[in-house]
């Protein structure tokens, strides 16, 4: 079990989700821990403000 680094739950999988982070240590960002209930709630909110992702060409 681990804890979500958004909402603090303690949950058995966490996603790891590459995050922006300002500071020397991690220069190009860091990658944070969120859960399932997070993550969809992530993606709705990129989806309302930057619409859908276009699918990926093979």
């Amino acid at each position: 079990m681990a804890d979500c680094d958004l909402c603090t739950r303690a949950r058995p999988t966490l996603y790891p989700i590459k995050a922006p982070v300002h500071n020397l240590t991690y220069p190009e960002g860091a990658y944070k821990g969120v859960c399932d209930i997070c993550l969809e709630h992530l993606e709705k909110g990129w989806q309302e403000r930057f619409g859908s992702k276009p699918e990926e060409k093979k």
